[in-house]
């Protein structure tokens, strides 16, 4: 898919909190900085992709199926989590912390498309059938320096209608992986029987050289009609097929099953390591007496960079000898770090595992009702850890309480993530987008000297001359002597400057 030098987002959470400030230049979110000292660093890995049709996260109770989603991601350190049948609409605030969002909702209900990026830097790619309303589609492109890959995310409804071929060929390119829900059936990648749009699909990958990742694992299972299929697909291009590995994960409560793909060749990511002061615990009198140390040792020049340079270094080694740090906790999610109900829902899980499998050898009525109601057991103990953890956090509030804490409190309830960040990267001069910090650094650097950058037209450079020659014009008295011959007082002056015309 070529793109355009018109084509570029930067529409990052910095840039759309400062709109109108930096044109053409933004970054995507990132956590809360702390006094620390500097531990992150770029890092090469795999690209590990996470799909699945979710069908629905707009409620609470089905908030949990999220939840897994991000359980998975970080168990297989996943950078792009693919989701087909979100069921958001505009309304609908999505919060996935350490994540960039970029999100497409279906203008009627259901439907929907979501991707969930983390620590690479990535680039929304343009619709190019924005009018179609039957296939959904959102693209990103995943920037490293050595090759870009595109991710195209898709979700067509189970009807008759057939794909816009000419259209849905723009999907189809170099370093491209295709994944989504399409509701098109073909016995190549395991269906038992074949329809007309795979039939299509089929012809058009064989076209234009993509493969088909399925191994024939079936990824969708009907309770209430006892089917299965193949209806979640993955398409690769054959320059990156010899690298890519694909397989289906654990059931977690939709008809889908979740799909993990893994791209073999390295992606520059973004590791943090977020360690953080233990100021309580801290010896003052040792860190003022590290820094009274270096600085005597180091005379002042006038070399500013230099100096501003061992003024740094000299406040963290300092803090690394005084101060305590550590590692910042991993929190769990809510069906897993209950203190009371963890158990109880990890043994649910690991019932509702048993009797899928159970399902999967011998299908028959009494296992499906007994799937149903541990789902519905499941989700019922969600929404109940939910509400003890909130009826906790609110008794836990009084008069006592310390403001800071409730506007921390406050503020985390009104604070509203990005729901569309096209892009995390910074676009250079020349329209293409910057892969890692050093370059975003340098880009940032040329753009804010030349904006610094003063230019003096013909009436600054009069307004110039007649202040230096004002400058030089000024009495100058020396110490004997004294400019003012009659003494006054305090209150005189203040009632003289306050008489003063501040418009001369």
């Amino acid at each position: 898919m070529n793109q355009s030098h018109s084509d570029t987002y930067t529409a990052s959470s910095v840039a759309q909190d400062n709109q109108g400030r930096v044109q053409d230049l933004g970054r995507g979110s990132c956590p809360i900085n702390r006094l620390q000292s500097p531990t992150s660093r770029d890092r090469l890995k795999n690209l590990q992709i996470l799909q699945c049709n979710i069908n629905g996260i707009s409620l609470t109770a089905s908030r949990i199926k999220l939840d897994q989603i991000l359980e998975f991601a970080d168990a297989h350190q996943v950078s792009v989590i693919a989701l087909q049948e979100t069921k958001l609409q505009a309304k609908h605030l999505l919060k996935v912390k350490g994540f960039n969002i970029v999100r497409q909702d279906r203008p009627s209900t259901g439907g929907g498309l979501v991707f969930l990026i983390r620590d690479v830097y990535y680039q929304k790619i343009p619709n190019p059938d924005p009018q179609n309303i039957c296939l959904e589609s959102l693209g990103v492109r995943i920037l490293s320096r050595n090759q870009n890959v595109n991710i195209i995310n898709l979700c067509h409804p189970p009807n008759n209608q057939r794909f816009n071929v000419e259209e849905f060929e723009n999907y189809f390119g170099e370093s491209t992986v295709i994944l989504g829900d399409l509701n098109a059936k073909h016995a190549t990648w395991g269906c038992a029987t074949t329809n007309a749009r795979g039939q299509e699909l089929e012809d058009l990958a064989n076209d234009k050289g993509f493969l088909f990742l399925n191994d024939g694992t079936h990824t969708y299972r009907s309770l209430s009609y006892n089917t299965t299929d193949v209806l979640d697909l993955t398409l690769i291009s054959s320059d990156i097929f010899p690298y890519s590995s694909w397989r289906v994960l654990d059931h977690i409560g939709s008809d889908h099953s979740p799909i993990l793909t893994e791209i073999n060749f390295k992606i520059r990511t973004l590791r943090t390591t977020n360690l953080s002061w233990n100021f309580g615990k801290a010896n003052w009198n040792n860190f003022e007496s590290i820094l009274t140390e270096r600085f005597s040792q180091s005379p002042l020049t006038e070399d500013l960079e230099r100096e501003w340079a061992y003024f740094r270094d000299s406040i963290f080694v300092a803090a690394k000898r005084t101060i305590p740090r550590g590692k910042g906790k991993k929190r769990c999610k809510d069906f897993t770090n209950s203190p009371h109900n963890s158990k109880t829902i990890q043994k649910l899980l690991a019932d509702r595992d048993r009797l899928l499998r159970n399902y999967a050898q011998r299908a028959d009525d009494e296992t499906r009702i007994q799937i149903n109601k541990i789902n519905a057991d499941i989700i019922r103990s969600y929404i109940d850890i939910k509400r003890r953890r909130w009826e906790q956090l609110c008794s836990n509030l009084d008069y006592k309480t310390p403001n800071s804490r409730l506007w921390k409190l406050a503020k985390a309830l009104d604070r509203a993530q990005p729901q569309e960040e096209n892009s995390n990267s910074i676009t250079k001069s020349n329209g293409s987008l910057t892969i890692d910090d050093q370059e975003a650094a340098e880009e940032l650097g040329k753009f804010y000297s030349n904006e610094s950058r003063l230019t003096f037209g013909r009436e600054d450079k009069k307004v110039g001359i007649l202040a230096r020659n004002l400058v030089k014009t000024c009495r100058q008295v020396s110490t004997s002597n004294q400019v003012f011959s009659d003494y006054f007082t305090t209150s005189e002056l203040m009632y003289a400057i306050q008489q003063m015309d501040n418009n001369k």
